[in-house]
């Protein structure tokens, strides 16, 4: 088993073709709350890629999961089985260039997670070689709530548990760096202390309205004509309710379907 280590991330060179860095969910924040958590993510990808289908329930490793589904490789970024969520960043500790192809999708290795009776048993025997480098967290909810990150560089896996009791905010290596990233933590702790116990309206509100009025960094952000936010997901677990909300920026819809059981 590895372990984290602090990486120097290469900071963006004026001319950069942002093309050639992955985009692919970019915001993730995790909060826990009285009797729950809530779990939401900003989707960043290329504008020009296939329309991702709202989430609906799929019939996956025998297992009903309930996901976004991308338009173009047929994987998603974020999923649910009722006792396993998972959201895939894309990167793991620095920003890298893709040189495709790959061996498989990594919205599809996100799934293929789904197939293994515990996520710790997925770390330890799925093979990741030839795959795109990312991130993954998991949250396990049976007896108890578990939260486990995952990263693969391209070489080596890294796998850790989180204190489910704390509150996190995960931005994609692949297109920000640390000083952006630090600032997204503060927003999200000025976020917190307002906000100690927020409902998923609140969350969803900071997902889409918080930054410095630069589309670079803020939490939906439009780079230029490459690379946007299109899409916030959120998902809640709580005695009062189980359910996901997907908001499609594009079109405006608003999507919610409850977890599965």
């Amino acid at each position: 088993m590895g372990i984290l280590q602090k990486i120097k991330i290469r900071e963006p060179a004026q001319g950069d073709n942002w093309e050639h860095y992955l985009a692919g969910v970019c915001t993730l924040t995790y909060i826990p709350l009285k009797d729950g958590f809530l779990f939401t993510s900003n989707r960043d990808e290329r504008r020009l890629r296939a329309p991702a289908l709202p989430p609906e329930v799929y019939r996956v490793h025998g297992k009903d999961i309930l996901f976004p589904k991308d338009g173009e490789a047929g994987g998603t970024w974020v999923a649910s089985s009722g006792s396993l969520q998972l959201c895939l960043l894309n990167g793991a500790f620095e920003r890298h260039i893709s040189h495709p192809p790959y061996r498989l999708s990594r919205g599809i290795v996100l799934l293929d997670a789904f197939g293994y009776d515990h996520f710790h048993d997925f770390f330890e025997k799925y093979s990741f070689n030839g795959i795109e480098p990312f991130s993954m967290i998991a949250i396990e909810t049976r007896k108890q709530t578990r939260l486990y990150e995952l990263r693969w560089d391209g070489k080596h896996v890294f796998f850790k548990s989180l204190d489910p009791s704390k509150a996190a905010i995960w931005s994609s290596a692949s297109l920000y760096t640390a000083d952006v990233r630090l600032k997204r933590e503060a927003w999200f702790l000025a976020f917190r202390e307002e906000n100690p116990f927020p409902t998923q309206e609140e969350v969803l509100h900071f997902h889409q309205f918080s930054g410095e009025g630069n589309k670079a960094h803020d939490l939906v952000m439009n780079y230029e004509t490459t690379v946007q936010t299109l899409s916030v997901t959120s998902l809640l677990y709580s005695k009062e309710g189980r359910k996901v909300i997907h908001l499609d920026l594009l079109d405006g819809q608003h999507h919610t379907r409850a977890l599965p059981a």
